[in-house]
């Protein structure tokens, strides 16, 4: 009976290959967060080719970048650098495998780290990461083989692992886009609920007067707000705003306003030093590029007379003599929180029997159909002046109607806000 010979050396090494790489592949389904991945992906891929070190560079298509995280002391910072520099980018842009027994002979090379660190580069691998359409999401460096240079073997398991490596990224950055998508909904949730609960609850009777409001926010929750705050001495203060930005960082900004606003109002007796109040009290709270666009009168209801500020918010509409004449409340001062120490002036107007005060925010006039054309303010001036001789009600829904026929049910980027006064006698 024939002996049975001994298995080849190859073969032995081979089995073992495969073996490691299906306890890499098992691995690799232990986490779904990134960064811990991608430096799992790197151990194995050292361990098993018995190299010194690597980075794996993961491709920014948006950017044509590729970008990795590496250890900078205790924290982990990223790095990017344009596809076709270097020999990482030289491989995300052709796909072809550099395998290299002497680095610094390249000259795609680049020098600078090693220069840098004092480590010596010697022998490189660079492979594509493939996912399952063949296309290329990154790149593996492998640097320093313990013994000799990268063997035709060593490719062949980081090709093979790559296709394992490749899945388990594309896996965990679903699951990113998951829980950072629950995320986004979760804060547009409490940024709504923020938005809801400042704005009044019902609106005040004004002998002499009608007046209505609406404030429909889109998905993305923006910083829309208005009130109508009554005072001791009988008059009433008209407030609307915009916030820049959207979410809850913009909500939480509306809710600073409505707080400073309440508790300043009452002893104002001065529309600009009050603004110039609440300018400082935004401007101290709210990052540089934050602030509020806004509009503020205080209304006598027995003469009609109205003051306002006006800080950077669209031109309040006045339709005065029937609705014959059309006219806007012009700027008096920049938007709350952009400068410190900004001065502003106090303009007036006067409300007799049939004239109509519109305040709104860009939601109205930005309104965008399918064409990306707006709204705009020819179109508001029009189903305004068509609308003149209806309540206050009846008007704030025609151009709410007017304007939701125009976008046709596309999906706005902005809250609609608007509010009506008109005085009846």
């Amino acid at each position: 009976m024939p002996t049975r010979k001994p298995p080849a050396r190859s073969n032995k090494s081979q089995i073992k290959r495969l073996e490691s790489l299906i306890n890499a592949s098992k691995i690799l389904n232990t986490t779904l967060d990134l960064d811990k991945l991608l430096a799992l992906i790197l151990d194995l891929a050292v361990k098993n080719l018995k190299a010194a070190r690597g980075t794996i560079y993961l491709i920014d298509q948006t950017r044509q970048e590729l970008w990795s995280k590496v250890l900078k002391g205790k924290d982990l910072v990223e790095i990017r650098l344009p596809i076709g520099t270097g020999i990482s980018g030289h491989v995300a842009k052709t796909g072809k495998t550099i395998n290299l027994k002497d680095a610094w002979k390249d000259k795609r090379f680049f020098s600078g780290f090693d220069l840098r660190t004092g480590f010596l580069t010697r022998t490189m691998l660079c492979m594509p990461m493939r996912d399952r359409k063949g296309k290329i999401i990154g790149v593996f460096q492998i640097l320093n083989k313990q013994r000799g240079a990268f063997a035709k073997e060593d490719e062949n398991f980081l090709e093979a692992f790559s296709v394992h490596a490749a899945l388990a990224i594309e896996n965990a950055r679903l699951h990113q886009d998951i829980v950072e998508k629950e995320k986004i909904e979760r804060e547009l949730e409490i940024a709504g609920a923020i938005q809801r609960k400042l704005l009044p609850k019902e609106l005040p009777k004004l002998s002499g007067y009608e007046i209505d409001a609406v404030a429909r926010p889109t998905r993305l929750v923006g910083g829309d707000y208005y009130d109508l705050i009554p005072l001791k001495n009988g008059n009433i203060a008209l407030v609307i705003a915009d916030v820049s930005g959207k979410g809850v960082p913009a909500a939480l900004l509306v809710s600073t306003l409505h707080a400073s606003l309440h508790a300043y109002i009452e002893a104002a007796s001065d529309l600009s030093l009050l603004a110039a109040r609440l300018n400082g009290v935004v401007h101290e709270n709210t990052e540089a590029e934050r602030y509020i666009t806004l509009f503020m009168g205080i209304l006598e209801p027995q003469s009609g007379s109205l003051s306002y500020i006006n800080a950077g918010h669209c031109f309040p509409f006045f339709l005065s003599l029937g609705g014959s004449s059309i006219s806007s409340l012009s700027a008096t001062g920049l938007p709350l929180g952009m400068f410190e120490g900004v001065t502003f002036e106090t303009g007036t107007v006067t409300l007799k029997p049939s004239d109509v005060l519109v305040l709104y925010t860009d939601g109205v006039t930005e309104a965008m159909n399918r064409a990306f054309e707006e709204y705009g303010e020819s179109r508001f001036q029009q189903v305004m002046i068509r609308a003149k001789n209806q309540n206050a009600s009846s008007f704030l829904g025609s151009v709410v109607a007017d304007v939701e026929t125009f976008v046709s049910g596309e999906q706005q980027s902005d809250d609609l806000t608007m509010m009506v006064l008109k005085r009846v006698s």
